[in-house]
C-alpha cells in the first residue's frame, strides 16, 4: 500500500499541473487498450478526443486480449490500417497482439506522423473496472506500464481507464461509455501537460449515471479482487493432489477464500463500490518505495553471504 506521504506528494503534482488546455493547443494521443482495436470503449475515446480537436493515433489488438497484463509479442506482428490513424496489430489472421506491444506500436507511429512523441497514451475504456489486486493482471493497466517504464523509449504519460457496463440496453450502454470518454478527456485537459516522468493514473468509473456518481476519489490500490462490488481473496485449490500416484491427474480450481477479505475503508475497491470514481498513480517502476531504508537492513544482511565458487578446472 502506498504511504500518505507519498500520496501528499503527489496530490501536490496533480494540483501543480491542473492548468486549463490554452484554446487551439490539441493534445496529441496514442491510443489503445485490450479489448480490441474496434471495441465500445477504445471507439468512444477515439470519438470524443477528435470532437475536442485533439490528434489521435490508434492501435488496439485485433481480437480481445484482457488479463494479458504487461506480456509481450517477441515475434512478427502484422499491422492492418483500417481507416486514417487507426490500426490493429496482430501475431497472426486469428489472435491480436498484447496491449502493451499495440500501446508502444500507437507511441511509434504517433511519432512518426507528429514529428513528435505523444503527450499521452491513453488505455481503454476497459470493458469491467480494475481494480485492488486485480490491477496487475489488467492489460489495459499493462500497457500504461509498457509506456511508463522508459524500457522501449522515452517514458510517455499514460492513463489508463476502466468501468464496469451497466446492466441495460445497448444504446444505454453505448451512452455510459460517452459519458466515461468525457470524463476521461476532462482530466487530460484538466492537468494539461503530463505528470512526472514514470507516473500515471489509474482510472476507474462506476456504472453510474454522472448524476449518481458521489464525486471523484485519489487513492491508493486495495488488495484483493473485486468480486460482487467487494474484494475478496482468491486461491487455487487442488483437494485431491495429496493423493496423486505418479502420472495421475487431478484437477485445481480457483475460487474465493473461504474468509473474505476486508478491504482498508479508503482503497480503490472500497471507494468504488461505494460510487466514487478513483484515481490511482501508477509506477512504471517496481522498485520497493522504501528503496534505501531497505538497503540499509535487508541489504547489509546479505552483503555478509559468502559467494560460492566452483574451483577453477585445472589447465592443460
Amino acid at each position: 500500500m502506498m504511504r500518505r506521504t507519498s500520496f501528499t506528494a503527489i496530490a501536490l503534482i496533480w494540483s501543480t499541473l491542473a492548468v486549463v488546455a490554452e484554446a487551439g493547443e490539441p493534445l496529441r494521443l496514442a491510443l489503445t487498450n485490450d479489448d480490441g482495436w474496434n471495441s465500445a470503449g477504445i471507439s468512444a475515446l477515439n470519438t470524443e478526443f477528435k470532437a475536442r480537436g485533439h490528434i489521435t493515433t490508434l492501435v488496439g489488438p485485433l481480437t480481445q486480449q484482457s488479463g494479458s497484463s504487461a506480456a509481450l509479442n517477441t515475434g512478427k506482428i502484422s499491422i492492418t490500417r483500417q481507416s486514417e490513424r487507426i490500426f490493429s496489430a496482430a501475431i497472426s489472421p486469428q489472435d491480436g497482439a498484447e496491449p502493451l506491444v499495440s500501446g508502444l506500436l500507437a507511441i511509434d507511429i504517433a511519432t512518426s506522423l507528429d514529428h513528435a512523441p505523444p503527450h499521452w497514451l491513453v488505455s481503454g475504456i476497459n470493458q469491467g473496472a480494475n481494480l485492488g489486486s486485480a490491477t496487475q493482471h489488467s492489460g489495459t493497466v499493462g500497457a500504461a506500464i509498457g509506456a511508463l517504464s522508459g524500457s522501449f523509449s522515452e517514458p510517455v504519460s499514460a492513463l489508463a481507464i476502466s468501468t464496469d457496463e451497466p446492466k441495460c440496453d445497448p444504446a444505454c450502454i453505448e451512452s455510459h461509455y460517452a459519458d466515461v470518454a468525457r470524463f476521461a478527456a476532462d482530466v487530460l485537459e484538466q492537468l494539461d501537460q503530463p505528470l512526472q516522468s514514470g507516473i500515471g493514473l489509474n482510472i476507474n468509473y462506476p456504472a453510474l449515471a454522472p448524476t449518481a456518481i458521489k464525486g471523484i476519489r485519489f487513492t491508493h490500490q486495495g488488495r484483493g479482487f473485486p468480486i460482487n462490488g467487494r474484494p475478496v481473496k482468491l486461491v487455487y485449490q487442488c483437494p485431491s493432489c495429496n493423493s496423486l500416484q505418479d502420472g495421475g491427474v487431478a484437477e485445481a480450481i480457483m475460487q474465493p477464500s473461504p474468509g473474505a477479505q476486508t478491504a482498508e475503508s479508503d482503497s480503490d475497491s472500497s471507494v468504488f463500490a461505494d460510487g466514487y470514481i478513483t484515481v490511482v498513480p501508477i509506477e512504471g517502476d517496481y522498485t520497493a518505495r522504501d528503496f534505501r531504508a531497505l538497503k540499509r537492513s535487508i541489504g547489509r544482511q546479505l552483503s555478509a553471504i559468502k559467494i560460492s565458487r566452483a574451483p577453477s578446472p585445472p589447465q592443460p
